[in-house]
């Protein structure tokens, strides 16, 4: 089928939003109804994507060398291969997304890329996730998993479940990264979030902190913890999203790693 003709796809829309190539008239169009009731949704999808590439750069120059992304959408535009890989030539990575079309797409982007894989499941199934990825990366060695942009689509319980099950796989040295939809500071987000989405793309739930500080259980959450993700970086001081009303907090937690 003709891309042109088919619906708007939610990872090619935020292709647009990064100012990516792969995506649609149709895509864009809904974008622009999209901007006439959320204006800054396009600051939220670059404002992930900072987040999203201040950590793996971070990571990288720590020396993990794999990445797992759920959520993953598009591997387009300055992706986490792509940045990784810039520090550690072999870095290795897998993308999940539950959407099939996106998935094929991004097959399609990747074309056999060495080292790196496309995974069709929901990030719920956490273990059929773990499993597939399995096949790319060497789970017995640090892993960075990438939650960005996806839980706020989860239920509450489907998401502390899920977390658990990946904090749990995270070999000594491990990482995860989440950032996440706040209506701190921005009544705009919390219009998005209770108006009727129509099919096309989805209500989010909205959260803080506190709503996800048991996501982390067992995990080391090291300096500046909970700040605003799209102004995230290792060190110095950061702003919450509350103050920085970026409506994205962002979190990087780890396993400590192996003693001796």
């Amino acid at each position: 089928m003709d891309p042109e003709e088919t619906p708007p796809n939610m990872a090619r829309v935020f292709d647009h939003y990064l100012g990516g190539t792969e995506n649609t008239v149709v895509d864009r169009e809904f974008a622009a109804e999209v901007d006439h009731v959320l204006p800054g949704m396009g600051a939220l999808c670059r404002g992930h994507r900072r987040f999203s590439a201040a950590v793996v750069d971070a990571w990288s120059a720590e020396g993990v060398d794999q990445f797992l992304e759920l959520g993953s959408g598009l591997p387009s535009v300055d992706h986490v291969h792509t940045r990784a890989r810039r520090v550690h030539p072999g870095a290795r990575a897998v993308y999940v997304d539950w959407d099939a079309v996106t998935v094929a797409h991004a097959g399609r982007l990747l074309d056999d890329e060495p080292g790196v894989g496309v995974v069709h499941a929901n990030v719920r199934d956490a273990a059929s996730v773990l499993a597939a990825a399995g096949d790319v990366l060497d789970l017995t060695r640090p892993v960075g998993v990438l939650a960005v942009g996806v839980l706020h689509y989860l239920a509450d319980e489907d998401a502390a479940a899920a977390m658990h099950v990946y904090a749990e796989a995270l070999a000594p040295g491990g990482r995860l990264a989440i950032s996440h939809l706040t209506g701190a500071a921005r009544p705009d987000i919390e219009t998005w979030a209770t108006i009727n989405h129509g099919g096309w793309s989805y209500a989010p739930r909205l959260r803080d902190p506190a709503d996800m500080l048991g996501w982390l259980a067992g995990l080391d959450v090291p300096e500046p913890g909970w700040v605003s993700a799209p102004d995230w970086r290792p060190d110095g001081a950061v702003p919450g999203a509350h103050t920085a009303a970026s409506g994205l907090w962002g979190v990087v937690a780890r396993r400590a790693p192996a003693r001796g």
